[in-house]
């Protein structure tokens, strides 16, 4: 059975937002200080797997 969470334990879904957005932030700022991609071309993915 699975061991329930204690109110401190949880996140908010803002909280949970914030985070993968930092997390995500991280990524393409070390990906792209490696010179393995740009800023334009993670904007262009996005845009492109929004319209699909």
């Amino acid at each position: 059975m699975a061991k329930q969470l204690e109110k401190e334990d949880t996140l908010t879904l803002e909280e949970l937002a914030i985070s993968n957005s930092y997390e995500i932030a991280a990524l393409v700022a070390v990906l792209e200080r490696k010179g393995l991609l740009t800023r334009e071309e993670v904007i262009e993915e996005i845009k492109r797997m929004r319209k699909s």
